[in-house]
């Protein structure tokens, strides 16, 4: 597993606990950048703000070039 694979489930796992709500972060080929996606709990500019406070966690990744994505648990 690459250095980039493992930050990538790092920051799933830290926003998962931050947030109480699971998280997933992969690297979407299609759009050629990491997405991160959840369903419940905080909007996508809180969830950013989460990740940004704790980005010292995750160096190799770029969290401005992610694709933030609150999906709805219809």
């Amino acid at each position: 597993m690459s250095k980039r694979a493992r930050n990538a489930r790092q920051l799933a796992s830290l926003l998962t606990g931050k947030s109480g709500t699971l998280v997933r972060v992969y690297y979407d080929h299609a759009i050629h950048r990491h997405r991160v996606i959840w369903t419940r709990g905080p909007d996508v500019a809180q969830m950013y703000n989460l990740a940004m406070r704790h980005a010292h966690a995750v160096p190799g990744l770029d969290l401005t070039r992610m694709l933030w994505d609150r999906g709805t648990s219809d």
